[in-house]
């Protein structure tokens, strides 16, 4: 027999046997409490899920330098800072993030300063005759930072021009300096570079080659920097992953808009004066001078967010009268996370060092027949 829950209206006195109403507001309570509970349990199990599963990116330490932390620089006097003479120093990665293999178990990479200041074996300042000389002037990206020596792209160009042109003698050096700009790569070729009397220079531009150097800085040390976690991201592994990724993708965001002010600053306008100036340098001392644009590795696709920075890089090359090569269609396609040194370190990797030398060499043998006379020794 099913009973019927009936309320009594005003002035009706209730049945003996009959089921008084719950009072008012109870059932809400219980359903807010039940609510509640089962907010807090499914939290407890998607943080217990996060945890066991080891959802979310990995973490990992921040890559550093050895020893003492920094880079072995001094200064050139009235110029910029060079490295140490025959000085050695290391980068450190966590072997975790390291899914190539590549950094060994240790995860270092060893830089090796030659008596010129600049990395990998010294050649002498006199040029062989008919040797065919380049210096590859450039930033961290030319020096290969997390790069060993033999996988750099001036290692590999030796090796590759060596091959298609047989019966000369190939010499390519690397005069990439960390934290240089395009001022400061012209200042060291000068007073350093000059002197080896090269045939051709490829100058490595990046895009952030327009920013201010204090700004550039800043930034890396920022990107570079372990997360000062907030008390609830300590606390759980789920608010720790949201913090992170609202981190990075903020850091991302500021990089991206510090490359786009750079081409609206008077940077860019002195990028543009220095192009001149050592294609100048290069007609009167008969060097060929090639621009070499490296691309932002991010979303190497028909996203790419600087197509249109290219194009100026490329304009502002022509109107200089020097020789340019983009790098973006030898990377394009590419999925840009395996082109990284490492997760925390957006350099080229050696799969990428190794495309960049292929591209470069293709142009100069397209336009320098392999085994063709050098030019008259000065």
């Amino acid at each position: 027999m099913m009973l019927t829950h009936m309320v009594p209206t005003e002035g009706e006195s209730r049945r003996p046997g009959e089921i008084p109403p719950p009072p008012p507001g109870r059932r809400p309570s219980k359903r807010l409490a039940l609510l509640i509970t089962s907010l807090v349990l499914a939290i407890v199990g998607a943080e217990a899920a996060v945890r066991l599963l080891r959802l979310g990116p990995p973490v990992y330490a921040p890559h550093r330098f050895e020893p003492g932390g920094g880079i072995p620089f001094t200064r050139i006097e009235n110029g910029p800072i060079v490295y140490q003479p025959n000085t050695v120093f290391c980068s450190v990665y966590d072997p975790a993030g390291d899914t190539r293999g590549y950094l060994g178990p240790d995860g270092r990479i060893k830089y090796e300063i030659n008596q010129y200041g600049m990395r990998g074996p010294a050649l002498p300042v006199e040029k062989t005759p008919g040797a065919y000389r380049i210096i590859c002037l450039g930033d961290s990206i030319t020096f290969g930072e997390g790069v060993r020596y033999a996988d750099t792209y001036p290692a590999r160009m030796a090796d590759l021009l060596g091959a298609a042109m047989p019966g000369r003698r190939v010499e390519v050096i690397n005069a990439g300096v960390q934290a240089y700009g395009t001022k400061d790569e012209a200042a060291f070729f000068l007073l350093r570079c000059l002197r080896f009397q090269p045939d051709v220079v490829t100058l490595g531009f990046f895009l952030n080659d327009a920013t201010a150097y204090a700004e550039t800085i800043r930034q890396n040390e920022a990107m570079t920097r372990d997360l000062d976690l907030s008390l609830p991201a300590r606390i759980s592994r789920i608010w720790e992953i949201i913090e992170r990724r609202g981190r990075t993708a903020a850091l991302q965001e500021e990089y991206f808009e510090a490359i786009r002010r750079g081409f609206q600053s008077s940077e860019w306008a002195d990028c543009r004066e220095v192009l001149k100036g050592l294609q100048q340098v290069g007609r009167e001392d008969r060097f060929r001078l090639i621009v070499v644009l490296f691309p932002v590795l991010w979303e190497l696709d028909g996203s790419y967010p600087f197509q249109d920075i290219h194009a100026r890089i490329a304009e502002a090359c022509r109107a200089a009268g020097c020789e340019f090569i983009d790098l973006l269609p030898a990377y394009r396609g590419r999925c840009a996370e395996d082109l990284w040194v490492h997760p925390t370190d957006q350099h080229p990797n050696e799969v990428a060092h190794g495309l960049a030398a292929k591209a470069i060499v293709d142009y100069l043998t397209s336009r320098e027949p392999p085994g063709a006379q050098p030019p008259p020794s000065r």
